[in-house]
């Protein structure tokens, strides 16, 4: 990690910034226009330049745009889909680790469309990420509520919940539009990536991941029967499944999910490990623990056999069965760039049957268009607010774990978003104040104060570009993980100078995708001076 710290001359206490940046090709441009410092706090600033304002523009250029019509339906991190129809209307719920509010719950009517209805993880009393560690793609130990497995019983959705701190759960709700869920309904289950099924008797069987022990670590699927009121165990747990692969503690078979399709049980799961050796692989049997006979043609998805391919790690699937009987499937994938900067995306694929087993995508890789399916609709929106005409931020804006207490306002400054720093930075295990979705920034620092943007993947690994001053000065302050020739500024009309730099490899391989915030930070101090962002534009 390398920090610079650069003194500018700037008799100004405002500095807008506008970031444009596209979520997928991850191109970012920053401008700072800083009027002059005499100039009440509460003016609305002036965009004209002229010979009062000095400019400061920062260049984060991460990769070229990548062109995509209708993979991935779900750009960006949007990791472990799962998906449900009710009636005309489709369902997917993500994972979201230490980010709160957690699980989005995404909406269409044609699978193509899809629109972010809110987050059914939406209060502490849920949700209570406090101090929570971050997922560092490989750890042992996962940050907060990934894999979500959403299920439809009887008029009434269940969110399955991965939870190992301090445990996993189910959370309910009877209208997906609401944007209300109930509290959790804990279980007794160690592990992850857990699945709700009924059987036709009304039994519910509880499916997951988990470990033989602490020593060996071998992965595989167990089960038990629960009362689905209470969370309460049945039956005891019952290793149902190993996977396709050699039992080691490398292959990881996870994300399991039973269906009962025309009188047969599957079990899909996900194995092989996160990485390019990821794949999704199908069992059926005579009942929801087995004996579970192999598809010969496993595994139905897999694009590691061919690392030339554009799409990798490709796992974590799930069907669903359309009105007219035709079924679609998901999946998670990645798009290696300098490692897996963008994260896990979701993906959407035709499914077709043949002597009673399910064919993904036509038995073809995973890729970015499937010609011939659905529509070729660009999935990728454009964010674009001034925050003149919004009350609240939209349901796109997510925190660093769960906020002890609100720290953004857009009443104070109409036409502003205000950020009320705290003594917490981006790097810290705790909850800083910071947004995350990309900017235009004014801020007004103390010695103790700095305000600014993050190329954020977790609080080991952020690139930063902010504004503080000591002694009566104003400066730029870069954090970055390495060194190459990317973060800098202007003043006026001078050259383009830079401060710091850092390599897009530095943002991947990751195992949850980067994001992109605003923050205020005291560093170890409260502070009084607030950050206000003038508008905000991401596509």
């Amino acid at each position: 990690m390398s920090a610079a710290r650069r003194s500018m001359s700037l008799s100004s206490w405002t500095l807008p910034v506008f970031i444009l940046s596209d979520r997928r090709g991850l191109v970012y441009l920053a401008e700072q226009c800083v009027p002059p410092m005499t100039r009440p706090p509460h003016d609305r600033p002036v965009r004209s330049l002229n010979a009062k304002f000095s400019c400061i523009s920062v260049l984060f250029a991460l990769q070229a745009c990548v062109h995509s019509l209708i993979n991935p339906i779900l750009p960006g991190w949007n990791p472990d889909p799962t998906i449900v129809r009710v009636g005309k209307d489709f369902f997917i719920a993500t994972s979201t680790f230490e980010t709160w509010p957690g699980n989005p719950i995404y909406h269409s009517r044609n699978l193509v469309d899809w629109e972010l209805i809110g987050h059914a993880l939406n209060r502490p009393s849920q949700l209570a990420l406090f101090g929570t560690p971050f997922n560092g793609g490989g750890s042992a130990t996962y940050g907060l509520d990934s894999a979500a497995n959403l299920e439809l019983f009887h008029g009434t959705a269940f969110l399955a919940e991965l939870k190992l701190f301090p445990r996993s759960f189910y959370i309910t709700t009877t209208d997906i539009f609401s944007n209300s869920w109930s509290d959790p309904i804990y279980v007794d289950s160690l592990g992850y990536d857990p699945d709700l099924f009924w059987d036709t008797n009304g039994d519910v069987y509880y499916t997951w991941a988990g470990i033989n022990n602490a020593v060996e670590n071998i992965y595989g699927i167990y089960q038990n029967k629960i009362d689905i009121a209470t969370g309460n165990s049945l039956t005891p747990a019952e290793l149902i499944f190993n996977g396709t692969l050699p039992v080691t503690a490398a292959v990881r078979p996870e994300g399991p999910h039973v269906y009962l399709i025309n009188g047969t049980y599957y079990l899909l799961i996900a194995e092989g490990g996160t990485g390019v050796t990821h794949r999704a692989t199908i069992q059926r049997g005579p009942s929801p623990s087995g004996p579970w006979e192999n598809n010969p043609k496993n595994p139905i998805l897999y694009n590691g056999a061919n690392l030339s391919l554009p799409v990798q790690n490709t796992g974590h699937s799930d069907l669903v069965e359309l009105e007219d009987g035709t079924w679609f499937g998901t999946a998670l994938a990645v798009r290696p760039q300098a490692g897996s900067q963008l994260g896990r995306e979701t993906y959407l694929f035709p499914v077709t049957w043949e002597d009673g087993w399910p064919v993904f995508n036509g038995g073809e890789p995973l890729t970015e268009h499937l010609e011939g399916v659905l529509e070729d609709v660009d999935p990728v929106k454009t964010y674009d607010s001034d925050f003149s005409d919004v009350s609240e931020l939209d349901a796109s804006f997510i925190y660093l774990r769960t906020p002890y207490k609100k720290f953004h306002t857009l009443a104070d400054r109409p036409g502003y978003l205000r950020i009320l720093g705290n003594s917490y930075a981006p790097g810290d295990r705790d909850s800083p104040a910071m947004l995350l979705r990309n900017r235009r920034l004014e801020f007004s620092p103390s010695r103790f104060d700095r305000g600014g943007i993050t190329v954020y993947v977790n609080e080991a690994r952020h690139n930063d570009i902010g504004i503080t001053s000591d002694g009566g000065k104003r400066y730029i302050v870069t954090r970055t993980l390495t060194r190459a020739k990317q973060v800098g500024y202007a003043e006026g009309a001078s050259d383009f100078e830079y401060t710091a730099s850092f390599n897009s490899s530095t943002i991947g391989p990751t195992f949850i995708g980067a994001s992109f915030g605003a923050y205020n930070t005291g560093h170890g101090r409260p502070t009084l001076v607030p950050a206000d962002f003038k508008y905000w534009k991401q596509s």
